[in-house]
């Protein structure tokens, strides 16, 4: 059947495959008791798509038997609905990119409507479908509980979201999460270059390191190290307040880190990595599928790297392991488990710390070298991490399911932590070191169980989840040395040697911090007709504990110590899809966030303060009615308590100054914008773009009305691609990311220029049959390609450098 062939009020994209699959398989077989049909995979995914996509009059799926010429129905779903129909068919296809059929979907329509529009969405809709199909066989296997997304309807919140999945996390191996998204809209980074431990801020709020990165939607990661992406399927960098799903939670969102399962078919991959810096490591992957029905699975990922960041003489060594798995006990009981283990072993860069004012203004420190060692070789970091997490799902009913969750996060870490300071502006000589020394532990613990349900009243469906969730974080410090002040003066121009620092006297130590949240959940989210808005009504109500561990005055200190609350968090929001391919959104919702940890230098040090409620709104369009084209624009409004370090006497620290503190709000007001398009066959596009305007509500003059520190009015990214047509599997892509310029501190006494940065890369895939290789993969990435110097971050008093040109390559074979 030839392309663009039109049959009644459809439109056919594609003739049908020929395919290879048992008529019997299709049908589906019998449960060999009563010889009901089992419900096939395939009418498992039709019934879940269209009841995630209520414009959805019908959905069917079409396949092709060896021995038949026409396609064959293999499922189908369909609505009442009175009134003219659109059928649409376009290409079905499995992961692996082959034709397996056809999709038909059917569409209210109005008579004079644009048809394109539909055939836009059916595009879009068969893609989304091709994710979910392994093999085409897998279409008349039996369905399980485990192949469907949570009955309980979270995928529809009303809130933005970004996923970052294949090429862009392999072209990252052994770089960990932020530099995976930091061409995510509205990331920024929050850190040095290369540091051991890397943070982003997020719609101007940096995340935080214990509650705001999780596993598999589940127990937050103690994060004391990068975290590696070597075992991700996919980061989901989820906006907004998040408060329904994940209890304590900052308002600008929550990195969800999806580890690889063992799929259909095995897997065996090997890949190295390396940099022009001298870095270099390898990874394996492997999975497989065991037993008579393939009911259980594993996937093992392992990587060891020898570290070199680009700053000379801070090599070091990292080590990562993890499994995956997964046991298909009955056709209504799954089990899931994740495991990881991470180290590093590396020096840590000193931070150059802000001059002092001259007539209110702090004078901008000219960028050093930023290869060049400030600190030593003594300065050695040494994280560590263990995460553990299991997960039950069982379907008690077609519509019913019940989900339950446990998981541990263990984490410690030695540092010794370099500031710099008093130098020369001009020459760079003269600079104060100093140093302090700490051992950390961390504890997060995480228990979840909710009921998650679909069902219809009158006219009205529902997506309905009540659940309760706890979430413990502790913060112990054993080990607390005293800041000292080394005799030797260093130049941050022209460094020399540090000798390592020689503490006296007995270590001390820090009380225990506890933060505990436990609470119970209900959300529904509401469908009245599939031209309608959906909405959104939730709840949560959260007993929030915090103990800190101090024992201050409580008439000057009156959080001081031990505190107990009780906080309802509401969330309500609706989308509504106008006409297919453009859905509106809007959200109000409330969340606690974890408090801030006072930084180095501070009178209360590691001291991390008291959980507060944050509140954000936000409405925006999507919208994938052009073909090829998927685009997004938000505006969003986020209030949230302000930590500062308050350098006149406070009496939270029992009038000590310098002191870490909360002092009133800040409020978020921003809007950022998402594209990404196939402009031809040849060329794509993928851009994010954020204006923000931050302002800080405080009741102490000396921040209110002012921005806060490291906060860009706006930041942005493109990159283009270009498939290269004479060589097949061959891609370039060339890029561009700027951030406008920053204050310095909370009193805006100062700036940090902004900056444009060019990056450059390419991407080739070919079939080989050398090594037992199936498949070899080749990517290389060039990043500030104009070897710029700028500063990459300043928080907390402490510039964070920008690094070289990096050229990073990674070498992968599937076998």
């Amino acid at each position: 059947m030839p392309d663009g062939t039109r049959t009644g009020r459809g439109i056919v994209a594609i003739g049908l495959a020929a395919l290879c699959i048992a008529p019997g398989v299709l049908a589906g077989e019998s449960d060999g008791e009563s010889g009901a049909p089992v419900k096939t995979y395939g009418q498992a995914l039709v019934d879940r798509t269209v009841n995630d996509h209520p414009e959805l009059i019908a959905l069917n799926l079409h396949v092709r038997p060896p021995d038949g010429e026409h396609g064959m129905i293999i499922a189908s779903k369909r609505r009442d609905h009175v009134g003219e129909k659109l059928e649409i068919r376009v290409p079905l296809q499995d992961t692996a990119g082959k034709t397996i059929g056809a999709m038909q979907a059917v569409y209210a329509y109005d008579k004079g409507e644009d048809e394109a529009r539909f055939l836009s969405r059916a595009q879009a809709l068969s893609g989304e479908m091709q994710r979910q199909i392994p093999t085409m066989a897998r279409l008349g296997q039996p369905a399980r509980p485990t192949d469907g997304l949570d009955i309980g309807g979270t995928q529809s919140l009303p809130t933005t979201k970004q996923v970052v999945s294949g090429k862009a996390l392999s072209e990252n191996e052994q770089e960990g999460y932020a530099e995976a998204i930091k061409n995510v809209a509205g990331v920024a980074p929050g850190n040095s270059k290369g540091s051991a431990n890397d943070s982003v801020n997020i719609r101007g709020i940096k995340l935080n390191l214990f509650s705001n990165y999780r596993l598999n939607g589940g127990v937050p990661i103690a994060g004391v190290i990068t975290m590696p992406i070597e075992n991700k399927a996919r980061l989901e960098t989820l906006k907004g307040a998040n408060a329904l799903q994940y209890g304590v939670a900052s308002p600008a969102g929550i990195v969800n880190m999806i580890p690889k399962r063992a799929g259909e078919n095995d897997v065996l991959s090997i890949s190295g990595a390396g940099s022009n810096f001298g870095q270099y490591g390898g990874t394996v992957d492997v999975g497989h599928r065991f037993g008579d029905g393939k009911e259980f699975g594993m996937r093992l990922n392992a990587s060891a790297t020898k570290l070199e960041n680009g700053v000379r003489g801070m090599d070091g060594d990292g080590e990562f392991g993890s499994a995956g798995l997964d046991y298909r006990a009955s056709d209504r009981l799954t089990f899931q488990g994740d495991f990881e283990y991470y180290r590093k072993h590396v020096p840590e860069q000193a931070g150059i710390t802000l001059l002092d004012p001259v007539k209110g203004v702090i004078p901008e420190t000219a960028v050093p070298d930023p290869r060049n060692l400030l600190s030593g070789p003594w300065a050695v970091y040494t994280p560590e991490t263990t995460n553990a997490q299991v997960r039950a799902d069982y379907l008690v009913a077609d519509n019913v399911k019940v989900v339950t969750e446990v998981g541990r996060s263990y984490s410690d870490r030695s540092r010794f932590s370099t500031r710099i300071g008093s130098y020369d502006l001009k020459t760079g000589a003269g600079g104060v070191v100093r140093v302090s020394s700490v051992t950390q532990n961390y504890r997060n613990s995480f228990g979840m169980l909710e009921l998650q349900s679909r069902f219809a009243t009158w006219k009205l469906g529902h997506e309905m989840t009540f659940g309760g969730s706890i979430t413990d974080r502790r913060a112990e410090t054993p080990v607390n040395r005293k800041e000292i002040v080394l005799s030797q003066k260093q130049n941050i121009f022209n460094p020399i040697a540090l000798n390592a620092p020689v503490f006296t006297g007995a270590p001390g130590s820090l009380p225990l911090n506890i933060s505990r949240d436990g609470g119970v959940y209900a959300y529904d989210t509401i469908s009245f007709h599939p031209r309608a808005p959906r909405l959104l009504l939730g709840l949560r109500y959260t007993q929030d504990y915090e103990n800190n561990g101090k024992a201050f005055d409580r008439v000057s200190c009156p959080k001081c110590g031990a505190n107990t609350s009780w906080v309802a968090l509401p969330a309500f929001g609706a989308l509504w899809d106008v006409i297919p391919g453009v859905t509106l959104f809007g959200s109000y919702m409330e969340g606690l966030e974890a408090g801030g940890t006072a930084p180095f230098g501070t009178f209360n040090a590691n001291e991390i303060l008291a959980s507060a409620v944050s509140k954000q709104k936000e409405v925006g369009v999507r919208t994938s009615y052009f073909r090829g084209v998927q685009a997004s624009v938000s505006l969003f409004d986020i209030d949230r308590a302000n930590a500062v370090t308050d350098p006149s006497p406070n009496a939270y620290c029992g009038g000590h100054p310098l002191c870490f503190v909360n002092s009133g709000e800040i409020n978020y007001k921003g809007l950022e914008a998402t594209l990404n398009a196939e402009l031809t066959r040849f060329f794509s596009v993928d851009a994010g773009w954020q204006w923000l305007r931050a302002v800080q509500n405080s009741p102490d003059q000396k921040f209110d009305g002012l921005a806060p520190e490291n906060t860009p009015k706006a930041i942005g990214n493109v990159r283009l691609g270009f498939h290269v047509p004479w060589v097949s599997g061959l891609t370039v892509n060339a890029g561009a990311s700027g951030v406008t310029s920053r204050f310095v501190n909370f009193q805006q006494q100062g700036t940090i220029p902004g900056y444009m940065l060019y990056s450059t890369g390419a991407a080739w895939t070919t079939k080989v049959g050398m090594f037992g290789a199936r498949r070899l993969t080749m990517l290389l990435s060039i990043d500030n390609l104009t070897n710029r110097r700028y500063w990459n971050s300043v928080q907390t008093g402490t510039y964070g450098i920008g690094m070289d040109r990096t050229a990073k390559f990674t070498l992968k074979m599937d076998i």
